[in-house]
């Protein structure tokens, strides 16, 4: 029997292994998984993680074979660590170096032995990545492709646990944290814990064996960490997004691994998962126990959880197909209100194909000036005279029909294409508004365009609207007026006022549209200069309804903005009984039906030739 030779730089490498803490660790399953990818993918009966210390070989994992550890002298793995190549065996009773072996001739009679060295990041071989048949047998090339593959993760799982272990270490010699710091993560947390390129390789290594087990894939949505951080400071929403990681790990099975994508997005991967009932069951109880209340710095803080879901049953032949369906699930998911999962489905495939379909015509359709801005007249409520126009984007496509905004304004969100929608809108109906002017030069008129949040959060884009108001200006006597959201205005107060501030140097009118449907801050309308308030239309239709009446909602809306000085304007007036009604509370201003849909430029046009100075006919 050929005994292998003690390798001239062994020291350093016995040194190496134990910096790991892996020799003599209990059996974890992020170990045990990849044994027995071994034996998968090998297609023989055993699959070890053997790592070689001065006297013996310890196995980190066996999979088919009771055993723990043999003596180094006769192992085969002392050979492999010679090398940095596989060392394959096909015969081992054929081979002079084992055929006297006691692993051969004895218990566990090993016939077939592929060895794949173990090599740390600094060149150390560590041990081998095992696949062992009592039979004769013989390895493809794409099987030892993956083996080596597979070894390569086996060391990146091994640096994984080193990494933690030094930081569980440093965590426990240091003072106590101070407070605000994030907790570090729990042993639950970093069982499952690994790299995005570690993770992502396991899914490939599962694809690729030749008996495919079932699993699922889930991306996770950590819908308002941003928000919370923009609000309350990047230290909070590390402690909120620390305990909802952890209660994650809680949640996922021993067998699973995650890993993190972006500060809010996770991808989770779940091995033996075989039915949509089961994943739609996991994804249920994390969204269900993720968004529940969470108490940081003396105040209860929450994030809503989308997650997408997308099961493997023989059905994807790569990992980017089968992550590009989890994320399309997790699209449908996030769009709905609160938290939510959704599964992939074949309408769920249809649609994003359309939706990648129409986002690729409406990217073209601003290149070659398909948006056209409609117009609805604003209208005093006393007087009944019109006091300006919104602007509202339509889409005429290549075959002449004419888009809503609820048809393309989310594909133009997703394709990251609001900002310049809105700047196209702007510039289209400043050039509007002056054919506008030209019916009654001398009337007093405002132009008012929604400003979305994209366009807002973009240092880039806000630069070319300041441009481009300070370029094309309105006709003599008319104001621009900018409707923003609440909700759009994340960022931190200082680059708020910045941005409003720069807006409202250059005469521009701010407002904040579709007030009181969300989170409303009076200190921020009290202390931006924000001009005037447009109600949600849903408050206007419910005047006087039966079961909820909005009245006094109203009112309390009304009697709010004349202590801030704030102008109003109602939307959605449809009858003459809610004008009245708005006028006799004092609000300023409506839009609706009452008067005139939306419509393109011409229509608009012949409204002001017969109505502009005199009260409007409603």
């Amino acid at each position: 029997m050929l005994q292998a030779p003690i390798p001239p730089d062994d020291t350093a490498r016995l040194q190496e292994l134990r910096s790991y803490g892996v020799l003599d660790s209990p059996d974890e399953p992020s170990f045990d998984d990849i044994g027995a990818l071994v034996r998968d993918i090998a297609n023989t009966p055993i699959g070890i993680i053997s790592l070689v210390d001065e006297n013996r070989q310890w196995f980190k994992s066996c999979i088919g074979l009771d055993a723990k550890e043999t003596p180094r002298n006769i192992s085969f793995c002392g050979h492999t660590i010679l090398q940095r190549t596989p060392l394959i065996i096909e015969d081992a009773l054929e081979d002079p170096r084992f055929c006297d072996n006691p692993l051969v001739l004895q218990e566990p009679h090993i016939r077939f032995y592929a060895g794949f060295p173990l090599i740390s990041s600094n060149g150390l071989a560590l041990g081998s990545l095992c696949a062992v048949d009592q039979q004769p047998r013989h390895l493809e090339a794409h099987q030892i492709q993956a083996l080596e593959r597979l070894a390569r993760l086996a060391v990146r799982q091994m640096e994984l646990k080193r990494q933690s272990r030094l930081l569980e270490q440093a965590a426990q010699a240091a003072p106590e944290a101070q407070e605000g710091l994030a907790p570090t993560s729990t042993p639950r947390l970093n069982q499952l814990l690994t790299s995005k390129e570690q993770l992502l390789s396991m899914v490939e290594l599962m694809l690729s064996q030749s008996s495919q087990a079932f699993f699922g894939v889930m991306r996770l949505e950590f819908k308002e960490l941003r928000r919370i951080a923009n609000a309350l400071g990047e230290a909070t929403a590390m402690v909120l997004r620390q305990e909802l990681q952890e209660r994650l790990a809680a949640l996922l099975p021993d067998n699973a691994s995650c890993c993190e994508l972006n500060d809010q997005e996770w991808l989770v991967l779940t091995p033996f998962t075989a039915t949509d009932e089961q994943l739609g069951a996991l994804a249920a109880a994390i969204t269900q126990q993720l968004q529940q209340p969470v108490g940081v710095a003396q105040q209860l803080l929450s994030s809503q959880v989308a997650v997408g879901a997308a099961l493997f049953q023989g059905n994807y032949s790569s990992a980017n197909d089968l992550l590009s369906d989890a994320a399309i699930a997790l699209r449908n998911a996030a769009r709905r209100p609160g938290s939510h999962y959704s599964c992939i489905d074949l309408a769920s495939r249809i649609q994003a194909q359309q939706d990648l379909q129409l986002e690729s015509e409406l990217r073209r359709g601003l290149s070659t000036g398909q948006l056209e801005p409609h117009f609805q007249p604003l209208f005093d409520l006393q007087t009944k005279r019109l006091m300006g126009v919104e602007a509202l984007a339509r889409w005429r496509s290549v075959n002449g029909d004419l888009l809503m905004p609820s048809l393309f304004l989310a594909a133009a969100e997703r394709a990251e294409l609001l900002g310049e929608l809105d700047l196209q809108m702007i510039r289209q109906s400043i050039a509007a508004s002056h054919a506008m002017a030209r019916v009654h030069p001398q009337q007093a008129m405002v132009l008012s365009l929604n400003l979305s949040g994209a366009l807002l959060e973009s240092p880039t884009l806000l630069d070319e609207l300041f441009a481009l108001i300070d370029a094309e200006p309105l006709p003599p006597n008319w104001q621009l007026q900018l409707e923003m959201l609440e909700v759009n205005l994340q960022q931190p107060e200082a680059d708020i006022a910045h941005t409003l501030d720069q807006l409202h140097q250059r005469g521009v009118l701010l407002a904040i549209d579709d007030f009181g449907t969300g989170y409303s801050s009076l200190s921020r309308l009290n202390r931006f200069p924000f001009h005037s308030l447009k109600v949600d239309m849903s408050f206007v239709k419910l005047l006087d309804a039966p079961d909820q009446p909005s009245n006094r909602i109203l009112e309390v809306i009304q009697a709010m903005a004349e202590a801030l000085e704030l102008h109003t304007t109602a939307e959605g007036v449809e009858t003459e009984a809610q004008r009245q009604w708005l006028q006799r509370q004092g609000f300023h201003w409506g839009q609706g039906y009452l008067l005139a849909k939306p419509m393109p430029l011409q229509e608009t046009l012949n409204l002001l030739l017969t109505h502009q100075g005199a009260a409007v006919p409603l």
